[in-house]
């Protein structure tokens, strides 16, 4: 259910950034309260459904959460703004706010994603990746010292 829902918000990003709107509001503001109550019922059911501090970790799932209720929260300000699906045009932002947005955006994912991926079956696997054994860079011709 996980992957289906995770497919389904990368779906809906990719068509929100290519049409630079949001489209299916309504059934985007289901997905996302779908997915608060998927991650819930998971941590309520526990281990009666597979789910461990090693397959669903916290950091994973208040971050997931939070992108989530904040989906909801935008979704529901859009749809009370023009219920009717036609959202009134606005006015193009100056630069200023784009690069502020831009840089809110960074810092998000940066702040949530980023660890919250480190906490995963996949993030902790990659610690063991082919690099892993590797604790810094040798370049010919450069003499090594331990640095004091």
């Amino acid at each position: 259910m996980f992957l289906v829902l995770g497919a389904a918000e990368l779906a809906w990003g990719v068509a929100t950034m290519l049409r630079s709107s949001f489209p299916l509001r309504s059934l985007a503001l289901v997905g996302a309260i779908l997915g608060l109550v998927a991650w819930a019922s998971a941590l309520v059911l526990g281990e009666a459904v597979g789910v461990t501090v090693d397959t669903l970790p916290p950091l994973a799932l208040a971050s997931a959460s939070l992108l989530d209720i904040v989906v909801a929260i935008a979704m529901t300000a859009s749809l009370r703004r023009s219920p009717d699906g036609t959202p009134a045009p606005a006015a193009e932002p100056a630069a200023g706010w784009t690069v502020l947005g831009i840089t809110v955006g960074a810092v998000a994912v940066v702040g949530l994603a980023l660890p919250a991926i480190g906490q995963t079956q996949a993030g902790i696997a990659a610690l063991d990746g082919p690099h892993a054994s590797h604790s810094g860079v040798t370049l010919p011709g450069v003499a090594e010292h331990d640095g004091h």
